[in-house]
């Protein structure tokens, strides 16, 4: 899966699954500050994110995406091993800064 195709089924993830509004939504956007995730929407994005993209999060690595673009490379971590190999949590890794 291409890093566009992650990010494009994000956004729809977080428009039907959270109702954001798409036009909100890009790669420098704050998930806590200008998209208003909470704990919950953390949880529900989690779960919708593995069941539309086939792959599994971890909780702690997920909360710790500041971004959108966060997100996207978590996911296309998960999904390519090959890149992780080394790598410890996210924020170890600089996957998702801190």
């Amino acid at each position: 899966m291409s890093e566009t195709t992650a990010y494009a089924t994000l956004v729809a993830v977080f428009r039907d699954e959270l109702a954001i509004d798409p036009a909100r939504v890009h790669p420098d956007a704050s998930l806590i500050g200008e998209l208003g995730f909470d704990s919950i929407a953390f949880a529900i994005g989690l779960v919708s994110i593995e069941e539309k993209l086939g792959v599994t999060l971890q909780q702690d690595e997920l909360i710790v995406c500041k971004t959108v673009a966060d997100v996207v490379r978590l996911i296309e971590k998960t999904r390519n091993p090959v890149i992780a190999s080394g790598a410890g949590t996210p924020a170890e890794s600089g996957i998702c800064a801190a």
